[in-house]
């Protein structure tokens, strides 16, 4: 079955259930660097929320085996788990006294980012730029939405205002983490190890590596748009001086990035051709955040591309 197909049927089985309970559509919605997924919205008519349920994902499950019987239970578990989001909370996020309190940012491409970049708030930093959103989340309901320049005139900011009011918001909503990709590797693989003596080995090789050359991952504690956090005051600066050298930052996606020491023998354009290998092979689009390295300046307190253009950190 063809995609467009797929959707079709998807749609009316749905509906069908819902019957007059709930209107049923999809709707194209935009993600980073310009990838658009196709969101089903289930939404009932005193409603004015409609959480999008992405269905690409769903379709790569039926290609793999599974039927739309199972698919369509599992789009419906998911609606019911997420049918009663907090409208009032949702529509406060129009008055600026409460919507500045779940302010946050994140940094993406610029060049791959133009049409999104034209309806939104943005700073320029180096080729990326600062986008903002809000986000809410009490335990049993999460969500975020991109603040749009019609938001901004609202308020009657600019995007330079919101910038410390976000990164203020982010210490504290998104606390930034650093693990060596060794203790992240070692967890990601620990249960699939069954042997004491393989487990020896493997603790063997990552300590080996860590040693020639040390990796550490930083990003927030969601894991999510997690990459920002190198904009978080002293935070490269800090782990930096504890380093004791400049560092090497890779980015591996807009989640996270990548921090080694930067011994002076560095290859800066391996590196950067090793990146965007890697975004190519390994990357989904939409997570995409830059195709070089950036090298951090603890004396300076700059970022620089291989190029030599540099910006500060933000304070």
């Amino acid at each position: 079955m063809v995609y467009k197909s797929f959707l079709e049927i998807v749609v009316s089985r749905l509906q069908t259930l819902m019957g007059n309970q709930a209107d049923v559509s999809l709707r194209q919605i935009p993600k980073n660097n310009g990838v658009l997924l196709d969101g089903l919205c289930i939404c009932r008519p005193e409603s004015t929320v409609a959480p999008a349920i992405y269905l690409n994902s769903y379709y790569e499950q039926y290609l793999s085996g599974v039927s739309i019987d199972s698919i369509i239970s599992d789009i419906l578990a998911v609606y019911q788990e997420n049918s009663h989001p907090d409208e009032a909370r949702f529509r406060s996020f129009s008055s600026l006294p409460l919507a500045r309190r779940h302010l946050v940012f994140k940094l993406i491409s610029t060049e791959a980012n133009k049409a999104l970049l034209s309806t939104v708030p943005n700073l320029p930093f180096l080729d990326l730029s600062i986008v903002f959103y809000l986000i809410f989340d009490d335990g049993d309901t999460c969500f975020s939405s991109m603040v749009e320049n019609d938001q901004l005139k609202r308020w009657n900011l600019d995007a330079g205002e919101l910038f410390p009011l976000a990164q203020k918001n982010a210490l504290s909503l998104l606390p930034p983490t650093i693990r060596s990709m060794t203790d992240v590797v070692r967890d990601m693989v620990s249960g699939h190890i069954k042997e004491p003596h393989d487990a020896e080995l493997f603790d063997q090789i990552l300590e080996e590596q860590r040693s020639a050359q040390p990796l550490y991952v930083l990003t927030n504690t969601t894991e999510l748009n997690g990459a920002g956090c190198m904009l978080y005051p002293g935070q490269l600066k800090k782990f930096a001086d504890a380093a004791g050298s400049d560092l090497i930052v890779l980015p591996s996606s807009i989640h996270e990035v990548l921090l080694t020491p930067d011994r002076g023998f560095s290859h800066y354009s391996s590196l950067s051709s090793m990146v965007s290998q890697i975004n190519e092979e390994e990357v989904l689009q939409e997570d995409r955040l830059s195709d070089h390295i950036y090298i951090y300046s603890r004396e300076q307190e700059c970022l620089f591309t291989p190029e030599g253009d540099f910006a500060p950190i933000p304070s």
